[in-house]
């Protein structure tokens, strides 16, 4: 060993260490380079930094003799420059790599990043660089090598699949996105790209970009000899681990803006694009504006605090632990994390105010926080100073073996070591001068987020229960405090703040021990108990809705009881607050994100989207004929996407009948359908295909009882053959019934139209029309409603068929062709056939009982067309038709089916005559 060499080593934190990296360097030294200790001597510093580096980083000195021509790279003064900069770090890697080829390894980033690194870790030990500058120039190297594998990728991928017609971007996140990554950081990313779509008519936009992130992903996580990149973290993507790779910009809105936590907000306060594809940094810009609300609300409550604690506060518990707690530098006792927490706490609740305030990086935000007041100047001085140092300490811990750790090692030896590497003359002094920061940064952090414990919670008033006794076990099954519960203390604090707001939506609902069974029963099968809480509390709106629906439907209860997780899915999937038509309806069903069997996706799809149009429904943002409208649009979705699945387009004509023709469908409906074609073996197979239940249910029950001669007849029927029919045999009310015809799908919906609605004017002309559609309204009041006339809204005298009956009758005589009631009385109307106010007054009776009907339907997903006979079924009908007592609910429907019998008794001149005598 040269003397020079030597000498260096004994002047090391370690010489032991560093004599042997030397050793290893001089076996390793090629011929055609000049002596290393003359390059040693080249150092700007005489080599003692070098010497440093192979005392502090054994893993530096496994780079050195892999790659010996990096010493007299390391040695020239421009590399170590202080103003070297992300300019000339770009151009040093242009010059040393090689693009002309697609290269799946990136050997050249790889040897560029791990030279780099050497340089910076040189500069670390020997005091050349400042925290900021050391972060920021590990930040452009992490840029640098997501932007170059991802562009390679890019172009690679789109040779063989084309190119998406939407951007994507990368996501940096957490120190990657602040610009303040340590030595050994893993870069927290999230994919996004701009709209669904797709590339080809089998290849969607998610899966060109899920595929991209997966090569990119799968780049960074590939050992090499060449070196390591980085390794990349997705568990702050939405979801976590279980959440797809990509989403659109849609989906990412509406996951944070129903299903976002205090701790997202926070980590999405540091997002940033660092590369993507065209337009990636205007679909970031697009991100941000659209999640600003959510990241700085403008309202913040103060128990963000006790969360922000309690988060902290588990971190020490599960994470770091008791033995080490002051050893951690980055989560332990006034480690980074709590002045990272103190930070972004203060711009989570100024932030909507002081744009000033949403700074990326630590120390920057810091700043801020100053020159607003918002701490005081020696608390942001004191942060700023342990920050940096700590900062210090985790960059010397990860130099040595470029390894994860962030723990300050316990034998002695180890530690003498590092506070040597980091200029203290002995260990001791190191320790105290941890201390006096991590102790400074722990006052800071109680202040800004301490507070007292909340007293005992007041008792739970179950009172309002049925079953006070069962609603007071099942929250201490919630709750844990339930015998055998094995609770965590933070689930337990989270589930007592739970309990009092869960109470509140209970008592507003019709069966509070129904729906507070089903809520414990869904907690019991999602499982994540506590991050679950954590959502309710963060997002009262998902209590809400899950508390409503338990309420409102057995039958939906049932659907996320069997897959939790599908309330999530819909919630975040959008849409809650829009209405969707029958075009949006077939692009989700082309979709088939879960890669099911078409008749299978069909019938998933049919069960997610009713449970939709169900929370739409319990949440207010749909009104009934939203709902009418939704649910008859599923259906024809539904009929034209097996249609088309099962190659039959061309082989029948699909027409709708009764409800599912006037677009007035709602829950427990059957498609009453008619088939016009010659060929009753594919009618068979449709219709077995629509109804077929597997696990999922069916896509959807089908009625073809309404076609000529009805069960006893063919089941598809040619067109004339049709026409003839009804020339020959058919009785009015198969006339009338073609009110609500309306072609769906196949081959010949026009010709269908024109010829219904010739056999249906031809009737409307009868002179007995007004007398037989009564005598038959009558008939059917008298048989049907068997004692039961007042319970019986739909067939009793002033129900719903009273109201149809009579706006068909007016339509058939005036020739006013509209399928849909609703709107077939605001034409019959306008055409001066019944007043106005006879119109309004119907719609408005036709809409109250409609609503009784939906909200039965909606319990149990079936038909139903009588009140229940009790009181309590009755006062439960009440409350969720929106009355405070069952007695002004049966007032209002005894006034209802007055109405209906006084303005819609079917004679050819009643309705002008009661308008007269007005």
């Amino acid at each position: 060993m040269e003397p020079l060499l030597e000498a260096l080593a004994f002047r090391s934190p370690d010489p032991a260490r560093a004599l042997l990296g030397f050793t290893r360097i001089v076996e390793a030294w090629p011929r055609d380079l000049d002596a290393l200790e003359d390059v040693v001597g080249r150092f700007v510093d005489g080599g003692a930094a070098l010497a440093h580096l192979l005392a502090a980083s054994p893993i530096s000195a496994d780079k050195l003799v892999r790659d010996p021509a990096a010493v007299p790279w390391l040695a020239r003064r421009e590399i170590h420059d202080s103003d070297r900069g992300p300019r000339r770090m770009l151009a040093e890697y242009e010059k040393s790599s090689v693009d002309q080829d697609f290269d799946e390894r990136f050997r050249a980033l790889r040897r560029w990043k791990a030279r780099e690194m050497l340089r910076i870790a040189l500069r670390e030990v020997a005091g050349w660089a400042a925290v900021e500058q050391t972060t920021l120039e590990l930040t452009f190297i992490a840029e640098r090598c997501v932007r170059v594998v991802c562009d390679r990728w890019v172009a690679e991928l789109s040779r063989g699949a084309g190119r998406p017609g939407t951007d994507f971007a990368v996501l940096a996140m957490g120190k990657f996105g602040g610009q303040e990554l340590n030595y050994s950081s893993d870069i927290d990313v999230i994919f996004l790209y701009g709209e669904d779509g797709r590339i080809a008519p089998r290849f969607t936009h998610h899966e060109f970009f899920t595929r991209l992130a997966e090569k990119i992903v799968g780049t960074f996580s590939a050992a090499d000899p060449e070196g390591a990149l980085f390794r990349i973290d997705l568990r702050l993507r939405p979801e976590g681990a279980s959440g797809p790779l990509v989403r659109s910009i849609e989906s990412m809105e509406h996951y944070y803006a129903a299903f976002g936590e205090t701790w997202e907000r926070m980590a999405l306060g540091k997002a940033r694009v660092v590369t993507g594809t065209g337009g990636a940094e205007e679909l970031g810009y697009d991100f941000a504006r659209r999640l600003q609300p959510f990241i700085f609300p403008r309202a913040v409550s103060l128990q963000v605090l006790e969360e922000i604690r309690a988060l902290k506060g588990r971190i020490e518990r599960e994470i770091v632990g008791e033995d080490a707690l002051r050893r951690h530098v980055k989560l332990g006792y006034g480690g980074i994390r709590e002045i990272e927490f103190v930070t972004q706490t203060l711009q989570l609740l100024h932030g909507a105010r002081h744009a000033f305030l949403q700074e990326r990086g630590t120390l920057r935000a810091l700043r801020a926080l100053r020159q607003l007041d918002l701490l005081p100047h020696g608390d942001t001085q004191t942060l700023l100073d342990a920050y940096r140092f700590l900062r210090t300490v985790e960059h010397r811990l990860q130099i040595e073996h470029e390894a994860q750790t962030h723990t300050l090692p316990e034998a002695h030896d180890r530690l003498a070591r590092l506070a040597a590497s980091l200029g203290f003359e002995t260990r001791a002094s190191f320790e105290s001068a941890l201390a006096l920061h991590t102790d400074a940064v722990r006052a800071i952090f109680d202040k800004i987020l301490g507070g007292e414990a909340a007293g005992d919670a007041a008792p739970l008033d179950v009172s309002f229960f049925r079953d006070p006794v069962q609603a007071r076990q099942a929250f201490a099954d919630l709750d844990g405090s339930a015998a055998g519960a094995l609770f965590g203390a933070r689930t337990r604090q989270l589930a007592a703040r739970l309990e009092p707001l869960l109470l509140a939506w209970l008592r507003r609902v019709a069966a509070p021990d129904r729906a507070l069974t089903s809520f414990t029963r869904f907690i019991e099968r999602y499982g994540a108990r506590g991050l679950l809480y954590e959502t309710l509390l963060a997002n009262p709106r998902v209590l809400e809705m899950l508390v409503k629906l338990f309420d409102a439907s057995r039958s939906m209860t049932d659907i996320v009881l069997r897959r939790p997780q599908l309330i999530e899915e819909v919630a975040r999937a959008g849409g809650l607050g829009e209405s969707r038509d029958v075009a949006g309806y077939l692009a989700g069903l082309a979709e088939n994100h879960e890669a099911l069997a078409p008749l299978e996706w069909a019938r998933a799809f049919r069960r997610a989207q009713l449970l939709r149009i169900g929370l739409r429904d319990v949440l207010g943002f749909a009104t009934l004929r939203d709902v009418q409208a939704e649910c008859s649009a599923l259906a024809e979705a539904c009929v034209v996407f097996v249609q088309r699945q099962l190659g039959f387009e061309g082989q029948f004509t699909v027409v709708g009948m009764g409800k599912f023709g006037g677009r007035e469908l709602g829950y427990g409906a059957d498609l009453d359908v008619v088939f016009i074609g010659e060929n009753v073996k594919v009618a068979g197979e449709f219709i077995r295909a629509m109804t077929q239940r597997t696990a999922e249910g069916s896509v959807f029950p089908v009625d073809a009882r309404l076609r000529p001669e009805g069960e006893g007849g063919l089941l598809a029927v040619p067109l004339a053959a049709y026409a003839a029919y009804f020339e020959k045999r058919a009785q009015l009310w198969e006339a009338q019934a073609l009110t609500k015809s309306r072609p769906i799908s196949g081959p010949h919906q026009r010709e269908f139209s024109e010829a219904a609605q010739r056999i249906w004017r031809r009737f409307g002309a009868r002179e007995d029309l007004f007398a037989e559609i009564a005598a038959m309204h009558a008939r059917i009041v008298r048989e049907r409603a068997g004692g039961d006339d007042f319970l019986d809204f739909k067939t009793g005298a002033g129900g719903l068929m009273q109201v149809e009956f009579f706006t068909q009758a007016h339509q058939m005589r005036a020739g006013v062709w509209e399928p849909n009631t609703f709107d077939a009385l605001t034409a019959l109307a306008a055409a001066e056939v019944i007043p106005r106010e006879t119109a309004a007054l119907l719609m408005e009776h036709c809409l109250f009982l409609r609503r009784i009907e939906s909200v039965l339907r909606r319990d149990e997903d079936t038909g139903v067309s009588k009140l229940p006979p009790d009181e309590a079924g009755q006062r439960a009908v009440a409350l969720r038709c929106g009355f405070a007592a069952r007695e002004d609910f049966l007032e209002a429907y005894r006034a209802t089916r007055a109405g209906v019998r006084q303005s819609a008794a079917v004679t050819e001149t009643g309705a002008s005559r009661r308008q007269s005598r007005r």
